[in-house]
């Protein structure tokens, strides 16, 4: 359901109830001043002669009887209005005439009805129907009057009076009219003219009910107007951001929506801003993962293909001359051994280096026992170095040498540095791994005596190879993807991996980093 739509019938569904309530609180008000005006209205004329009269003509007795529907033993009309003269010719009381005449409840003009006859009106003139004036009858105390013209007393006003009240009031109607009827129990309680009964005519009901649905269609047009024209702005400035966003996926959420005013569509629009910005680096951040999966299997695919290569063409040379019965060569047996090494660790650098490079989570802290590291890596690398025959050995503290670190990346750091040096010492060469413990911090050196690496090439060394076609080559001075991967291990993890190449020749790694601290 649209907007619009939704208001438009919120305003319907909380207009009629309160319409119905302002109708019942107005027949409500309506109800309590038009009581109270009956019986201000009886005690009035009661007590400005009305008593007397009553005590003096009670078969007679009636106030503001005006053109009425025969009722139960009542003729074609009831008595006539009351004129200010009694039916026996006599003077009325003098304080009666003092007063003057009667409050008028909206009976017609004095004098219309004194003889009961009716001038002819237009049919179509709403005042060709003469309304009755309000009625006062009188009774005794058993609630019946000595007016035959009077009607009966009504049953639940006689029931409330009985239970103690001073004045009691009711609905009436007849063929015609209808309206309040009130009951007062006067200040005498004797005489024919102990309780007084007052009769109000109300309005036509389809008169009211008329008026009720006019003003109830009127006050829903006014607000059903006045909601629609509010939410003209509303609509228009949401039509709007709904533009955007869309414009905004589009453009794979490099857009962002306009930021105007301080209201809630205006918070809106700064929560989608905030969630494309989100948007658009989990995208970056995976458009960069694919890119590097694809350049891993690429690389993996180049790499891994010159080794396995020779590695085939080694295994054919062992075939062919264990077919011909001939003796195998200790050399192609190292080489091939070598090319299986070789391929071994380019894969697991390219995985790692995929790791890396893929904007991989904050890398993981665990103690890191650096003895048991070393051992480990030192043993992984000694049949290669044993078939090449390099002689390969390591020294480490008496005592525990803790670290924090991720212990997969670490130590393929470590293999990449040893692994480096013992490929390319020449055969009969020497390479020892050294730990040693400073103050607070740990030192880890590899050390050769290859020919070392030449001047030029020494700031090359730690480039990130894996990025530049040319450095995932075999290149005899060393340059690879293994120093670049122990570098980025060593940066990641607050370490310092440096290179030393005394004049006399050879090569020395050396990596440093803080101790685990003791509790």
């Amino acid at each position: 359901m649209k907007l619009r739509a939704r208001l438009a019938w919120t305003v319907l569904l909380t207009a009629l109830p309160a319409v119905a309530a302002m109708a019942w609180l107005r027949a409500r008000y309506e109800w309590i001043t038009t009581e109270q005006g009956l019986v201000d209205y009886a005690i009035e004329r009661m007590e400005s002669g009305g008593r007397e009269m009553c005590t003096a003509n009670p078969s007679t007795f009636a106030i503001g009887v005006g053109p009425r529907e025969p009722g139960p033993g009542q003729g074609s009309h009831g008595p006539p209005p009351d004129s200010g003269h009694r039916e026996d010719g006599r003077e009325p009381p003098p304080d009666f005439r003092k007063r003057g005449p009667p409050p008028d409840f909206g009976g017609p003009p004095p004098g219309e009805h004194e003889d009961h006859v009716h001038k002819p009106r237009d049919m179509f003139d709403p005042r060709s129907k003469p309304a009755p004036r309000s009625e006062l009858w009188a009774y005794a105390t058993d609630f019946k009057s000595d007016n035959p013209s009077a009607p009966a007393f009504p049953d639940e006003l006689r029931r409330q009076l009985r239970s103690g009240a001073k004045y009691a009031s009711d609905e009436w109607s007849e063929t015609t009219w209808s309206g309040m009827q009130t009951a007062v129990r006067m200040d005498w309680d004797d005489g024919p003219c102990a309780i007084v009964l007052a009769r109000k005519p109300a309005r036509e009901k389809s008169q009211a009910v008329r008026d009720l649905v006019l003003a109830s269609l009127l006050l829903c047009a006014v607000l059903l107007g006045a909601v629609l024209l509010a939410a003209g702005p509303i609509v228009e400035r949401v039509r709007k951001l709904t533009a955007q966003v869309r414009q905004s996926a589009a453009d794979r959420y490099t857009t962002s929506a306009e930021v105007k005013g301080s209201d809630e569509i205006t918070e809106l629009a700064k929560t989608f801003n905030a969630a494309a910005t989100e948007v658009r680096t989990n995208l970056s951040e995976l458009e960069s993962r694919e890119r590097v999966l694809r350049a891993f299997l690429e690389n993996t695919t180049h790499d891994v293909m010159l080794p396995l290569t020779v590695l085939q063409g080694h295994l054919t040379a062992l075939r062919r001359k264990s077919d011909a019965g001939e003796p195998v060569e200790h050399g192609v047996i190292v080489d091939a051994l070598q090319e299986a090494h070789y391929m071994a660790s380019l894969i697991q650098n390219l995985a790692t280096a995929a790791r890396l490079e893929g904007g991989a989570p904050e890398i993981e802290r665990h103690p890191l026992d650096l003895i048991a590291l070393v051992e480990r890596v030192v043993v992984r690398h000694r049949p290669i170095a044993r078939a090449r025959q390099i002689q390969l050995e390591h020294a480490v503290p008496p005592t525990p040498v803790w670290t924090d670190g991720d212990v997969t990346l670490v130590e393929q750091a470590v293999s990449n540095v040893i692994h480096n040096a013992v490929r390319y010492v020449e055969p009969g060469g020497h390479v020892a791994v050294v730990l040693e413990m400073r103050a607070h911090e740990f030192a880890l050196r590899v050390l050769d005596d290859g020919p070392g690496i030449p001047e030029p090439l020494r700031a090359r060394v730690f480039e990130r190879a894996f990025r530049t076609g040319d450095a995932r080559t075999r290149h005899p001075s060393g340059l690879g993807l293994g120093l670049s991967i122990a570098r980025d291990v060593a940066v990641r993890h607050g370490f310092t991996l440096t290179l030393h190449c005394p004049t006399g020749g050879g090569a020395e790694l050396e990596l440093r980093g803080p101790l685990r601290p003791t509790a």
